[in-house]
């Protein structure tokens, strides 16, 4: 039996969207001087309690800067967690570097929030740098545990 044209071009069509995989999940992008964010998004939390978020900050800057604070009109406060959840101060950032918050790694902890953020909504961020100053980014909520 041969294929019919139509068959054959449903065919090519469904190959092609396979090919091309899914979409990348929401990510928040943004720049501040010489600081470019990427990659930036915050789980839905488990409990109103507390939630994390993440992204990639990269200096394409001849300086050094420092991530100083972190806050959010939805949450009591804000701080930044390292490996095995150990409060870090600040975190710096290298000229000519970057710094990654990742899940399992350095991220930004929220605690106490006001409403429960919910997977699709968005979390308005806002980042404190020693020498850039200030910027507020909104960072699509994922499901827990979506890459």
């Amino acid at each position: 039996m041969r294929p019919t044209p139509a068959t054959a071009l449903s065919c090519l069509l469904a190959g092609m969207l396979l090919a091309c995989g899914s979409p990348p999940p929401p990510a928040a992008e943004g720049a501040l001087g010489d600081l470019r964010f990427t990659e930036g998004f915050a789980n839905e939390p488990i409990i109103q309690a507390s939630g994390a978020a993440y992204l990639r900050i990269e200096n394409r800057g001849a300086l050094p800067d420092t991530l100083l604070e972190a806050s959010s009109p939805a949450a009591r406060g804000a701080m930044f967690h390292g490996g095995a959840m150990a409060h870090l101060m600040v975190l710096p950032i290298p000229a000519g570097g970057e710094l990654r918050l990742e899940p399992g790694g350095t991220h930004i902890m929220f605690e106490d929030f006001s409403e429960m953020p919910r997977a699709g909504d968005s979390l308005a961020v806002t980042l404190r740098f020693a020498r850039a100053g200030s910027v507020t980014l909104e960072l699509p909520i994922r499901v827990y545990g979506t890459p």
